[in-house]
């Protein structure tokens, strides 16, 4: 198999694990982000927010690999772009996603 095929199968793959993640997100912390009283609903569905959490701190960790799979194929091309776009792809995902997984489970904790 080549190393674009593989590089590709595992970006896919990636992407795959990355998207499901997040839809067990969304479905776990559902019943905690449309309530009117937040603290109330995290009090009832506290395991559900917790594990809503895990899911985004997954998803957050596959989606910062993409960039580190692709950066060999892209160096290819231009090494100072393929190198700034894991930094800052990398970097963007890893913060945003572990900042909601924080927040989630201060309020978890909080409740």
């Amino acid at each position: 198999m080549s190393t674009n095929k593989k590089t590709a199968r595992i970006v896919g793959t990636l992407y795959i694990i990355g998207t499901v993640a997040g839809i067990l997100s969304v479905v776990f912390t559902q019943p905690v982000a449309n309530a009117q009283d937040y603290f109330a609903a995290v009090m009832a569905n506290e395991n559900r927010a917790i594990i809503g959490a895990l899911f985004i701190l997954l998803m957050g960790l596959v989606l910062a690999m993409v960039p580190i799979a692709l950066f060999p194929l892209l160096k290819k091309f231009n090494e100072v772009f393929a190198l700034g776009y894991v930094l800052f792809r990398g970097a963007f995902e890893t913060i945003t996603y572990f900042a909601m997984a924080i927040c989630w489970l201060l309020l978890a904790s909080f409740a």
